[in-house]
C-alpha cells in the first residue's frame, strides 16, 4: 500500500484524443510523488476516444457518457467514485514537463485553509498567459474582447496586474483549465453547476470554494496550456459564452465595473 498523498484527476475530451494523449503521457511520465488516479470522461464523442486511450494506458478509468452534457456535467461524473484527498481538473490541451501536482498538494498540506489552487499558466512557447483572477465583472469580459483600450483599467484590474503574481497571492476566480481542489469540498459543494454547459463555470465554483475556504494562485510551479478560445472562431460557442454569462450574472448579480466592491466597503 502506497504511503503517498492520494490524488484524483479528471480531463473530460469530446472529439480530442490527440490532445488528450499528449496530456496523459505528460502527466504520467512526470508524476511521481502522489497516488494518481486518472479518469477520462467522454461526452459522447461517438468515436473511439476512450478505447484507443485505454489500450495505451491501462491504468485510467475511463468513462463513457450519453450525451455532452458540458464541462461541468463530465467533470461531475466522477464524484461518486473519489476517494482521494485532492482532485484535479485539467483541459485536454494541459501539458506537464515537471511534478506539478506534488508541489501543489505540498503546499496544500501546508496550509489546510487553501480549498482550491492553480498553479501559472503558460503558453506552449513559454510566456505567461493572462488569466483572470478576480470576480469577473461586465466591464472586464466586455474589455478583453471589445474595448480593449477604452476598458484597459478594468481588464487590469480583473488579471491582478496592480499586484506581484510572482509569488503565492490568494485569488478570487480560479481558472477552469487547470487547478486542484480538496476532494471532500468537491463534493461538499456537489461539483460544478451544470447549468452552465460550457464557460463561467469555473467562476461560479471559485465563489462557492471561497465561502469556507481560500483560493490561491501558486506560481512557483505551472503546466502549460495550448489556450483556444473557441468562441472567437465559432457562432455556436459565441452563443454558449453569451447564455453562460446570462446565467452567471443573473445568479450572482450584474456588475459593469469594480466600483460595487467599494460601495459595499462603506456600508
Amino acid at each position: 500500500m502506497s504511503d503517498l498523498i492520494p490524488v484524483s484527476a479528471t480531463i473530460v475530451t469530446y472529439h480530442c484524443y490527440d490532445k488528450t494523449r499528449e496530456a496523459l503521457k505528460s502527466i504520467f511520465e512526470n508524476t511521481k510523488g502522489v497516488d494518481l488516479t486518472m479518469y477520462i470522461v467522454d461526452n459522447c464523442s461517438g468515436d473511439s476516444t476512450l478505447e484507443k486511450l485505454k489500450e495505451e494506458f491501462p491504468q485510467i478509468i475511463t468513462i463513457q457518457n450519453p450525451r455532452n452534457g458540458g464541462f461541468g456535467y463530465g467533470h461531475n461524473k466522477v464524484l461518486p467514485l473519489l476517494k482521494s484527498k485532492y482532485h484535479a481538473f485539467v483541459n485536454p490541451d494541459i501539458l506537464f514537463d515537471h511534478d506539478v501536482l506534488t508541489d501543489l498538494v505540498e503546499y496544500m498540506e501546508s496550509n489546510p485553509d487553501i480549498g482550491q489552487i492553480t498553479p501559472e499558466i503558460r503558453f506552449p512557447s513559454g510566456d505567461v498567459q493572462l488569466l483572470g483572477k478576480r470576480t469577473p465583472v461586465y466591464g472586464a469580459l466586455v474589455g478583453r474582447h471589445i474595448f480593449e483600450k477604452q476598458l484597459k483599467p478594468v481588464v487590469d484590474h480583473y488579471l491582478m496586474l496592480d499586484q506581484d503574481l510572482t509569488k503565492p497571492i490568494d485569488i478570487q476566480n480560479v481558472t477552469g483549465c487547470f487547478s486542484l481542489i480538496r476532494t471532500d469540498l468537491f463534493k461538499e459543494l456537489k461539483g460544478y453547476d451544470e447549468r452552465f454547459f460550457l464557460y463561467f463555470e469555473d467562476f461560479d465554483i471559485s465563489r462557492r470554494v471561497q465561502k469556507t475556504h481560500r483560493a490561491v494562485y501558486y506560481p512557483l510551479t505551472y503546466v502549460y496550456h495550448a489556450w483556444e478560445r473557441s468562441y472567437n472562431h465559432s457562432l455556436k460557442y459565441l452563443i454558449i459564452v453569451v447564455w453562460s454569462s446570462f446565467l452567471y450574472f443573473a445568479k450572482w448579480g450584474f456588475h459593469w465595473d469594480y466600483s460595487y466592491q467599494k460601495k459595499e466597503k462603506k456600508v
